[in-house]
């Protein structure tokens, strides 16, 4: 194991071991050698015979069981099954031999034997090797074959006139032969994975594998054995847990039932359309989803029931839910945290907040278009709502559980407003309201007002909110108060003394003095 894994992709790494049962499937989905799964396996093992529980751990947990030392043991499964192939091989020209019933058998003599996927790969490669035709029944539910037509779909601009053609990815599943087509741009990489994902979505469910031909945007590397598919094709089998699988170059009977549903869908939904304009593509694909529905409900030439009905019964039930979220492109970054505690995410010139802990270290940054994850040392310590791009940048976004205490209660002091302090005198006392006001009032910009204001709350704690509501009454008498008005009040004692009342002056008579009766 040349470079310790996160613990996110050892994660991932089981799932799909559980999920599949095939050391194979597993490697060529994560994109690791067999030799990586292996390792990681035997080291999950080797404390727990039961894989999910492991998962249940939390990172740290999970961390110290898989890096323990200890024997680790060694995998002899390989060569019981090859000392058995041969007979297996000859069995299967017996009448009703299959594969699952050898695969029954074998498991009822070795427990701990290979899961009936991996099974069937080994299988498959020997007797690929001897040039054997092996009638295969189909499995409900097991696999998605996809495939582009030959034969490309058109629709016309309404202003420019233009004629825009289109490519049609066509999926179906074998056993029922339910079936589903959508027109796209292109066979590009990105359209291709917009048709897959609106392929699992028509069937609300998940198949086991997804089967197509050497595609430039599903295989980038192909092998009889092992292909090497697209990156982003992995990417996408391991969100849904998903094996991928390619057919051998130049045999299409590797894939009969989707050419068979290609020849269907000229048939049933471009020879009923021939006639037709669209002036959208969104408008061509409604179109082509009516025909789908008329093609999956009509019933069959000889048998009972349709392709959406057999579906309905025998395949949905065995197929997976749907994740919540649809595969979208997951990309990586790294990044030192720099010392305010945030990492800069170069894309979109943006900083995310980690614990202040982490300040100095190196960083791994797995983003979508939605979310944003850190990871440091293989833990993830960060999760994050992206921030959306509205011509803006280097913005931050802060978790207040990420900040140091003297940073948060900073950040705290400057979380201020007039209605805060308002709302603040008013529990006080009108009068200490109202002085509150006349402190706001008294500043050209508001904000430079606010350190009086905490002033005057602090008056409150020194010397009681009852003192400082009469001092706020004794400046209210005089029209004008201030932060040093009440503390002077508050340190001569001022509003414990009785407020004497103003002083009538009179000038006594005189001849000067006009009376009211001037004014008559």
């Amino acid at each position: 194991m040349a470079k310790q894994k996160r613990m996110d992709q050892i994660k991932t790494l089981l799932r799909n071991y559980l999920a599949s049962g095939s050391i194979k499937a597993t490697a060529r989905q994560l994109k690791v050698s067999k030799n990586t799964v292996r390792d990681y396996l035997r080291r999950a093992e080797a404390c727990s015979a039961d894989l999910s529980a492991l998962l249940e751990l939390d990172d740290e947990s999970l961390s110290r069981i898989l890096y323990s030392p200890g024997s680790l043991g060694t995998d002899s499964r390989l060569a019981v099954f090859e000392q058995k192939v041969e007979g297996w091989i000859k069995e299967l020209r017996g009448v009703g031999v299959t594969r699952e019933l050898l695969w029954q058998e074998y498991r009822a003599e070795h427990s701990d034997g290979y899961g009936y996927s991996q099974f069937c790969e080994h299988l498959s490669r020997h007797v690929a090797q001897r040039d054997l035709t092996l009638a295969l029944d189909h499995t409900p539910g097991e696999v998605l074959m996809v495939d582009f037509a030959g034969k490309k779909m058109e629709w016309v601009d309404r202003d420019s006139g233009e004629v825009h053609t289109c490519e049609v990815l066509v999926a179906v599943l074998p056993f029922s032969q339910y079936s589903f087509c959508i027109a796209l741009p292109s066979q590009s990489l990105a359209d291709f994975i917009v048709g897959l994902n609106q392929s699992l979505l028509f069937l609300g469910a998940l198949p086991k594998v997804i089967l197509s031909d050497n595609l430039k945007a599903y295989v980038s590397k192909p092998d009889r054995y092992e292909p090497t598919f697209t990156q982003l094709c992995e990417q996408l089998g391991a969100h849904y847990q998903i094996d991928l699988q390619a057919t051998r170059v130049a045999t299409p009977k590797d894939k009969a039932s989707v050419e068979n549903a290609v020849t269907q869908v000229y048939r049933r939904i471009y020879a009923p359309l021939r006639q037709e304009i669209f002036h959208s593509i969104e408008e061509l694909n409604a179109a082509i989803r009516r025909q789908l529905l008329l093609h999956n409900t009509q019933a069959y030439q000889k048998k009972s029931g349709t392709r959406q009905s057999l579906y309905e019964q025998y395949e949905l039930p065995q197929m997976r839910s749907l994740p919540t979220d649809l595969f979208e492109i997951k990309k990586i970054a790294r990044a030192k945290v720099q010392r305010n505690y945030h990492v800069f995410l170069g894309q979109e010139k943006n900083f995310y907040s980690v614990p202040w802990q982490y300040a100095g270290k190196q960083a791994e940054v797995l983003y979508t278009s939605r979310t944003v994850e850190v990871y440091v040392g293989g833990k993830r310590v960060a999760t994050h709502a992206r921030l959306f791009l509205h011509g803006r940048e280097y913005r931050y976004q802060t978790r207040e559980e990420h900040m140091p205490r003297h940073h948060l209660e900073w950040k705290k002091a400057q979380g201020y407003d007039a209605a805060y302090f308002l709302e603040q005198g008013r529990l006080i006392g009108p009068a200490t309201q109202w002085a509150m006001q006349q402190v706001l009032l008294g500043r050209i910009h508001e904000p430079q007002a606010y350190n009086s204001c905490k002033g005057i709350l602090q008056l409150s704690k020194k010397h009681s909110p009852e003192r400082l509501e009469k001092a706020a009454k004794r400046c209210q008498s005089g029209g004008k108060a201030t932060y040093n008005m009440l503390k002077r009040i508050l340190q001569l004692k001022l509003d414990q003394q009785e407020e004497q009342p103003p002083v009538q002056l009179s000038l006594g008579l005189h001849e000067n003095i006009r009376g009211p009766e001037y004014y008559q």
